[in-house]
């Protein structure tokens, strides 16, 4: 390939402008681009074992150059070379394939190119290329108007035989057609921006070449002419600070198909992509960037052995170790046993805002329950993540018991709303479960019916970073993310936030009594104070029996809060304590509205 410095480049492009009147406009036309040319000269070209197979690259034999891929103990006919394409490949889309084979069975084998890809029920197969070839000769197999499968994702292509288990050779893979990811730059179709696109679209103007990909259209005018080329050249010698480092298009999984599926399936949701890609560039810049987990006793630690074997410990140790730079990203583990999103909600400011986290996971799936309260707080609290300053990603979790129970469906209508990722472990436990991959017990379970053992944290983990690097891949890039202004159930309180008692004016504890920073109901004197705001939530403690109720007093309306809570964990719960619709001056009064104790750990106030 020819190298062209950026200097050279600097003076042509000058040269160009001046020649080039910037009104030329050459139609864009569907070139036949390479996508792929996989020649295994230094490696497997992300190509890796289908089922028991192994892969590697070998100088053994070759049909162009020096090496090719090695494929051996293939207990299946199935068993072969695979490769993720779905960066390469769209649904619909036509594409010339060919590969080049050669086995030493000593007979004829008919061999088979195949593709791999979801219709969203399961894997399903089709033909690309079907041939016999014979013992110890090189044969190029190709389909040059392969069509793929309309609806299809998760695409992948690979090299199998019918009937034959004989180990074979692997060389010269090539795609070419219009490509499935039009990348901003990318004028000759290879899903990388850099000077040899500067070459391509120097071609194209200066009529050396008829043809041009789509991503050379560096203003969206649908015309490429000298402006496009003046603006690829600054984008060059210019590349933005938010560039993610790496070839993660071409990201080679190790993991085995049935379990790259449960990844799949545990990754319900990539999402809008801008703030994570821009928070992963910042840890591979030197940066310190701090992830924080914020849930219920899963996040805390659940059943795991150790804290080393968390999942928020081995996600933090991917991340820092995959996109950190000298011990620059940190980690919060937020998580309280026994507590839910209303109580999340109220905790976040202190808990993960004070920390400056950049990346933000939130997992309540399993301690939340279906009602109102459940679902407002939960949506306030993802809201009031996404309104930090520092603009940090967010992540929605969500987990399961061991009968399948959880909060999904609903909280899955907020990830979709705000656009955000869905990493669902009910997805995969129970997918893998149903399709024979895990069981709960086995590879999931601690013992009891809903904490993960330390092959379930292991799990979530090895989820989030399938996350990640789906983030990355060209097709699921985006450059900017702006907050709906549409809400699901509604975001009332996200602007609550806890208060201490001695920050309440004109505070009057009245006969509570103090106690290590709470108060506990004693007496009917009732606690008076007076905020600025819409509302206030209380903080308190909860259980199923025994607890008692206040009724909570605003400018002359009454509201009755009981601590005695059906489905509650046994820990600090929350509830509306007083809403309206705008702000003003209230006077609140918290009296005794009922037998039983109630203890009282905070205010929020809702501005």
């Amino acid at each position: 390939m020819t190298t062209i410095h950026k200097r050279g480049i600097s003076l042509l492009t000058g040269a160009l402008l001046l020649m080039l009147p910037a009104t030329a406009a050459p139609a864009i036309q569907a070139s036949a681009a390479s996508l792929l040319s996989a020649e295994f000269e230094t490696s497997n070209d992300s190509f890796s074992g289908r089922g028991e197979a192994v892969v590697q690259w070998t100088s053994d034999e070759a049909f162009n150059e020096n090496c090719s891929l090695y494929v051996s103990k293939r207990g299946e006919t199935w068993h072969g070379a695979i490769r993720s394409a779905g960066s390469l490949l769209s649904a619909g889309s036509t594409y010339s394939i060919s590969a080049a084979v050669l086995h030493r069975s000593g007979e004829p084998v008919e061999m088979k190119l195949s593709l791999q890809y979801s219709a969203g029920s399961g894997a399903e197969y089709d033909k690309i290329a079907l041939q016999t070839i014979e013992s110890d000769e090189w044969t190029v197999m190709s389909n040059t108007a392969y069509t793929v499968p309309a609806g299809a994702t998760d695409i992948s292509i690979y090299m199998e035989t019918t009937s034959s288990k004989t180990d074979f050779y692997l060389d010269s893979v090539k795609i070419s057609g219009a490509p499935a990811v039009i990348k901003k730059g990318d004028a000759n179709g290879d899903l990388s921006v850099n000077i040899a696109d500067a070459v391509s679209l120097v071609k194209f103007l200066t009529c050396e070449s008829e043809e041009i990909e789509a991503g050379a259209d560096m203003n969206g005018d649908n015309q490429i002419n000298a402006i496009d080329l003046a603006l690829l050249k600054y984008n060059l010698l210019n590349p933005p600070t938010s560039t993610v480092s790496g070839d993660w298009d071409n990201y080679q999984e190790t993991a085995s198909p049935q379990m790259l599926q449960v990844y799949q399936d545990g990754v319900a949701r990539v999402g809008n992509t801008a703030r994570i890609r821009e928070k992963i560039a910042k840890a591979q810049s030197g940066d310190t960037v701090t992830i924080g987990y914020l849930g219920g006793s899963i996040t805390e630690g659940g059943s795991a052995s150790s804290p080393s074997k968390y999942y928020v410990t081995l996600a933090s140790e991917y991340f820092s170790s995959t996109f950190g730079k000298g011990g620059n990203v940190k980690s919060v583990n937020a998580g309280l046993a026994g507590t839910s999103s209303v109580v999340g909600n109220m905790r976040v400011d202190n808990d993960i805002f004070a920390k400056n986290c950049d990346i933000i996971f939130i997992e309540f799936a399993v301690n939340d329950q279906g009602s109102t309260r459940f679902q407002k707080s939960y949506e306030s609290l993802v809201k009031k993540c996404l309104m930090q300053e520092n603009q940090p990603a967010v992540a929605l979790i969500t987990l399961c018991q061991k009968s399948g129970d959880s909060n999904q469906d609903w909280m899955q209508k907020i990830a979709e709303n705000y656009d955000l990722p869905l990493i669902s472990g009910k997805n995969a436990v129970m997918n893998g479960i149903r399709a024979g991959t895990l069981d709960w017990n086995r590879d999931y379970g601690s013992g009891d019916d809903i904490h993960p053992g330390d092959g379930g944290h292991k799990l979530i983990s090895e989820i989030i970073a399938y996350y990640y690097r789906q983030a990355l891949k060209s097709e699921n890039a985006d450059d900017s993310y702006e907050i709906p202004t549409k809400e699901v159930f509604g975001a009332d309180y996200a602007t609550a936030k806890l208060v201490d008692f001695s920050q309440l004016q004109n505070f009057n504890a009245g006969s509570w009594t103090r106690g290590n920073g709470s108060y506990t109901k004693n007496g009917g004197s009732p606690m008076k104070f007076s905020i600025n705001g819409k509302g206030i939530l209380l903080l308190f403690q909860s259980n199923s029996n025994g607890m008692g109720a206040v009724n909570v007093t605003a400018n002359g309306k009454t509201n009755k809060v009981s601590a005695n809570l059906q489905w509650t964990w046994g820990g600090k719960d929350g509830d509306v304590g007083y809403y309206q619709d705008t702000a003003g001056p209230l006077d609140i009064e918290i009296s005794d509205g009922g037998s039983g104790n109630f203890v009282l750990y905070g205010i929020a106030v809702i501005e």
